[in-house]
């Protein structure tokens, strides 16, 4: 299994470690995950962020920039990397198993039969806001590991009211894990809410080098979340209403012996 989903799994599922001296291993901590999308003309050194980073995201527009990722790939064995791919690139499965490649990030348009076919990859889904409550229950069918709301770059990231009710309905109507983009500098309550939604990741994005320092600061900011309750941050599913049979008729059982009494008397 990719290791960012196992990751993923890990800290949506797990319960808050427990009172007392009982030791609890330190990757089933629940928290926010963090996907750091950089551009590989201005990243520099990776290894300067690999502590702030739970998985690395690269973006390709053509397979010969597969080439320059695999070499970060190898270089950053401990850290998990995959590529958003941008575009309907035709990728065969042995590519993807040879690069090294985690997972892939893709948009439904992309040719999917390798994809499907490559197992230790994950599959990440680019779906739309916008996309209708049927095709989010449909994509809980489907063969993806997660799904990704990415912010549009002319859009100003807000949590309004709106964006709020978007996130918890991707969440309760789908059991996969939800990621969503986001700038660094929010606020501890603001990715609390968000944490409080059903986001199990985020994806922010390295521009320069003062990115990095904001980037470690958001990671501890992460660290310092209070989990949310099962009430909050569980996904809901759909109750189905018990049928109630009718009741039994009630059966008289006297065999008329008390009327018999009353007309013989």
């Amino acid at each position: 299994m990719s290791r960012l989903i196992d990751k993923l799994k890990q800290a949506s599922q797990s319960e808050p470690p427990p009172m007392g001296f009982r030791m609890v291993q330190k990757n089933c901590k629940p928290r926010l995950l963090i996907i750091t999308r950089l551009n590989q003309s201005e990243i520099g050194n990776v290894s300067d962020i690999a502590d702030a980073s739970d998985a690395f995201l690269f973006t390709i527009q053509k397979l010969a920039e597969l080439k320059a990722v695999e070499k970060i790939i190898k270089a950053m064995s401990d850290t998990p990397c995959g590529c958003l791919i941008d575009g309907n690139i035709s990728i065969h499965q042995k590519q993807i198993e040879q690069s090294g490649l985690d997972f892939l990030f893709f948009t439904e348009d992309l040719v999917s039969t390798e994809l499907i076919k490559s197992e230790k990859t994950g599959k990440i889904l680019v779906a739309d806001e916008s996309l209708g409550n049927d095709m989010i229950r449909v994509l809980d069918t489907m063969p993806e590991d997660a799904i990704f709301l990415d912010c549009k770059p002319e859009d100003k990231f807000s949590l309004t009211w709106q964006k709020l009710m978007m996130l918890k309905r991707f969440s309760m109507l789908s059991s996969k894990p939800l990621l969503v983009s986001v700038p660094m500098d929010l606020t501890a309550d603001e990715l609390q809410v968000i944490w409080e939604m059903g986001v199990d990741g985020l994806v922010v994005d390295i521009a320069d080098a003062e990115s990095i320092g904001i980037l470690k600061d958001l990671h501890k900011i992460v660290e310092g979340l209070t989990h949310p309750s099962k009430r909050k941050h569980g996904k809901s599913r759909a109750i189905v209403p018990a049928i109630q049979s009718e009741a039994p008729a009630v059966v008289d059982d006297d065999d008329g012996e008390e009327d018999e009494y009353f007309h013989n008397s």
